[in-house]
Formats: C-alpha cells, sequence, structure tokens
C-alpha cells in the first residue's frame, strides 16, 4: 500500500486526492486502508472545582446613625442621635425625632443623614460536602498516517516473480503493513525502521480528585435600607439609604432642615459568600493504545513513474 506520513496540517484528506495528485483517472481506485496517527499530545485534564455559596443571617442594625449639620462632602460637622431606642428591632420609630427648622450653631441640622455600617453576619456556615470535580481533557495527535491501496497493475509485470504497484511521489511511500507492534521488518522492507501509528482514541485515564466543600465563607455580607420620614408614622416623604456591612453610608437631606419624623431598618438581607474548594488535582494520563497498533515497514522511494 501507499502510506502518506506527516504533520496532521499538511496531510491529504482522503485516497482520492491522492489518486488525482498521481494524475490517474477514474478507472484506477485508490480506497482508503488505514487511517492511524503518531505524536500523542494529551495534556493534564483541567479540573474545575465550586461549592454552594455560604448560608448565614443578618439580625444586628448599625450601631450609629446620625444626623449631621453639613453635607456628606464635608468633615467634622457636628452630628445629633437619630438612632432608635434600645433594643431597637428596625420597626417605624420617632425616637429622636427632628423638627423642620432644627438650628445647630446658625446652620440647619438636618443637612445629611450618617449610618455606621451594618454589623457582619450573625451566624454563617459553609456546607462540608465532597462532591466530583468538573473537568475537560484535550486529546490531539500531531502526525497522521494515511493508507491508501490501489488494485495491481496488470500486463506489467511476470506474476510469477513479480507484483507490480501503482505509485505516488514522494513523501508518499510503498510499505507494507502489519498489525501489532513489531520492531523488525520483513525481507527487503527491512532498510528504515518500523513506523508504528496507532488507533485515534488513546488509553486515557485522566480525572480530577474530588472538591471538597468547608472552612470559612469569604466576601459574605450584611445589607438593608434606612428609611426616614418626615412625619413620626414612617408615611410622608421617604428617603432610602443603603446600608450594608462594607462600610458606613451618608446621603444628604433635600431640603435641608427639613422635619425627620421616624425611620425604619427595612430589608436585612444577607449576602453569601464564596466557599473555597480544595482538591481538583488532576490525576491520569492518556498514551498510544497497545492494542491499536499497526506497523508500517517501508521501501525507500521510487522515482516516479506513472
Amino acid at each position: 500500500m501507499l502510506l502518506w506520513y506527516g504533520p496532521r496540517e499538511l496531510a491529504p484528506a482522503n485516497c482520492d486526492e491522492a489518486r488525482k495528485l498521481g494524475g490517474y483517472g477514474d478507472d484506477v481506485e485508490f480506497f482508503e486502508k488505514y487511517r492511524r496517527y503518531a505524536y500523542l499530545n494529551a495534556p493534564p485534564a483541567t479540573c474545575e472545582c465550586s461549592c454552594p455559596a455560604s448560608e448565614g443571617s443578618c439580625t444586628k442594625l448599625p450601631e450609629t446613625i446620625e444626623v449631621r449639620a453639613a453635607s456628606c462632602a464635608e468633615d467634622g460637622a457636628p452630628g445629633l442621635p437619630f438612632g432608635g431606642p434600645a433594643g431597637w428591632d428596625g420597626s417605624c420609630t420617632s425616637t429622636n425625632a427632628l423638627p423642620a427648622g432644627a438650628d445647630c450653631g446658625g446652620e440647619p441640622c438636618a443637612q445629611s443623614v450618617y449610618a455606621s455600617p451594618l454589623p457582619g453576619p450573625t451566624s454563617e456556615s459553609c456546607p462540608s460536602i465532597t462532591k466530583p470535580a468538573s473537568f475537560t481533557t484535550a486529546t490531539d495527535w500531531k502526525w497522521i498516517g494515511l493508507a491508501c491501496e490501489a488494485k495491481e497493475r496488470e500486463g506489467t509485470c511476470d506474476p510469477t516473480t513479480r507484483r507490480c504497484m501503482y505509485d505516488l511521489p514522494y513523501p508518499w511511500l510503498q510499505c507494507v503493513a502489519l498489525k501489532g507492534k513489531h520492531n523488525k521488518c520483513p525481507g527487503n522492507y527491512d532498510r528504515y525502521d518500523p513506523i508504528h501509528l496507532y488507533g485515534e482514541l488513546p488509553v486515557d485515564t485522566r480525572d480530577c480528585t474530588a472538591c471538597e466543600c468547608g472552612g470559612s465563607p469569604v466576601g459574605s455580607a450584611c445589607l438593608g435600607n434606612l428609611r426616614f420620614y418626615s412625619d413620626v408614622a414612617c408615611e410622608v416623604g421617604a428617603d432610602t439609604v443603603d446600608v450594608a456591612s462594607f462600610g458606613d453610608q451618608c446621603t444628604n437631606v433635600y431640603p435641608p432642615g427639613r422635619a425627620l419624623g421616624s425611620k425604619a431598618i427595612t430589608d436585612l438581607a444577607y449576602l453569601p459568600g464564596i466557599c473555597l474548594a480544595t482538591g481538583g488535582e488532576p490525576t491520569g494520563a492518556a498514551s498510544e493504545d497497545p492494542a491499536d497498533v499497526v506497523t508500517f515497514c517501508c521501501l525507500p522511494p521510487f522515482e516516479f513513474a506513472k
């Protein structure tokens, strides 16, 4: 048979393309006998571990809420307490209400509302579980061997002493094929070392170790809304400030000096954190399948004559 052996990106698409390359007509049929591969490139598995988000709760309110006699952009302004009663649960309260026009040293007292950070979660945890890692593998063969056969040429050789075959120009080689891996070639085919070509599917044991989830969450937080009103019943003139455990918050009051009669803290919520995973290490390897190998023994290239 005729063997093309070389880099995969340069290989002919099929044996019919080889026939046309040799200039043979449709009356000469070249058909594919083997398509085998060499130089396996199979890097370790790419492993990915992910764990469920953390679980927790948020129940505590900001330690400090103040009305300040300056905008949020100004530092050092005097402040008046604007927090709730002792043991406040965030529901509507008129404690520390401030009437409209309240004066603080010639400045309207109600120019901004400041809130210290929300305390962090009161309880949280990461689920302690073991789960499989997700993984991907990449397999590529750098070289390919395409072996084509054609019927013997009739009337050109003494059939008692010779076999006359169709030929193709270099790099096509005239070869015989032996199933299995052989380290020695027969007869006059022993000029070159044997070529071992393998089936496309390697023996593949690549995998990943399991993902282990647990430990302390990273990046969790508490969120909520501070709402303040002009009246004492949390109904009129609402403004809302987002509060969070990330940092303190401040919002300007418009118009400055307006009444701040009541407030409430609502929508306390837990923002889940990331539970870090361990494990997910690549294991195993991919190699040529020794049960699916063909040995090619080839003659030196002939001068091509159609």
